[in-house]
């Protein structure tokens, strides 16, 4: 399969990820349990009369995409594919609480068309004109990864420009129900995330969007050289033969991977797997995490996409991420190990152009 070239980038997460100079530097804690993403004024992406009628993850989604166009010098793309797991909940959130409220009488259709998964891609092709291929995947912790999987078979079939990104919103009564379901556990930075013993997340919110070309041009900031999902690994060994055969498909080794990025999210009931996995890539690699810094969700992988495109571009590991004590003197090659609730597993390498 054809390999894929990074040209923009576009985050907003819980830090300060849409400044282009914030390099992990400073960064924001979670609001006890959870966190919030921190946004942008939206009249610098956003036309004001279309902007009062966008709920949070539409604006997120469309910002990070404009953001992502700009670096990318991208006057026009072929494909727009978005992942989410949740959608627009907000919208969705809206329009059933009027259903309640109003007994099912008077209700404005705003809400309802706004509440679709598949607004934010939507969104983003009117407004850059765009008639050509786009898709939504809501396949829970394979969203974001499932738009990669179909950018690079849409190279392959001639596809030169795809816009893809992962977009997730919650809201206060969604952080009320989980913590009521005992989801949630409030975690500092102090703590490694990667030695939790308790159940429990941070959750989160965000959007990382990327501008991919099929050839390399002097935007192109890394590549990425594929991705494998993983549904259900019953045993750590399971998870690192895949990942060795993985490797193997891009004639790579664990040994030549100079950073790996593992998706620890907090939760011991969740996390077991990586904690056994650890000790065999701290062997080979230099390991480190990344929802330490931006929480839990269904699209957490596209942070860790935005994370590791920086670190090949700055040619640093920063020690927030940091979970061995060696430091890279090169950074070539980096591969994120994603999971979400022990479920859904990812392999993604990106290397350096």
């Amino acid at each position: 399969m054809t390999k894929a070239y990074i040209n923009g980038t576009g985050c907003i997460s819980p830090q300060n990820s849409i400044d282009s100079e914030w390099f992990f530097d400073t960064i924001n804690p979670a609001k006890g349990d959870y966190f919030d993403a921190i946004e942008p004024s939206y009249k610098e992406f956003i036309a004001p009369n279309l902007l009062r009628r966008m709920g949070r993850a539409i604006k997120m989604g469309v910002a990070a995409g404009n953001i992502a166009i700009q670096q990318a010098d991208a006057k026009k793309v072929d494909a727009i594919i978005t992942g989410t797991g949740l959608g627009c909940f907000e919208d969705s959130e809206r329009f059933l609480l009027a259903l309640l409220n109003n007994e099912e009488q008077f209700l404005t259709p705003t809400s309802f068309i706004q509440s679709t998964h598949n607004t934010v891609g939507s969104q983003i092709a009117l407004l850059m004109k765009c008639h050509d291929y786009n898709f939504t995947y809501v396949h829970r912790g394979f969203s974001f990864e499932s738009t990669i999987q179909d950018a690079l078979m849409l190279f392959e079939e001639g596809k030169e420009t795809i816009l893809v990104g992962g977009i997730e919103e919650h809201t206060p009564n969604f952080v009320i129900l989980n913590r009521r379901a005992h989801k949630f556990q409030e975690v500092t930075l102090n703590t490694p995330i990667w030695k939790s013993t308790t159940p429990g997340v941070q959750m989160s919110e965000g959007t990382a969007c990327f501008i991919l070309n099929k050839t390399k041009t002097d935007k192109s900031l890394a590549s990425v050289d594929g991705i494998q999902t993983l549904y259900k690994p019953k045993t750590s060994a399971d998870i690192l033969n895949k990942l060795h055969s993985f490797l193997k498909l891009h004639s790579l080794t664990l040994a030549d991977i100079d950073v790996t990025l593992m998706g620890f999210s907090g939760d011991v009931n969740f996390d077991s797997k990586l904690q056994e996995l650890l000790p065999s890539i701290e062997k080979e690699s230099i390991a480190a995490c990344y929802k330490n810094v931006c929480g839990e969700y269904h699209t957490a992988s596209a942070f860790a996409m935005w994370t590791a495109t920086k670190i090949i571009e700055k040619q640093k590991l920063p020690q927030v991420l940091a979970i061995s004590d060696k430091t890279p003197s090169q950074i070539k090659h980096v591969l994120i190990i994603n999971q979400y609730l022990g479920i859904n597993y990812s392999f993604t390498l990106l290397s350096q152009c």
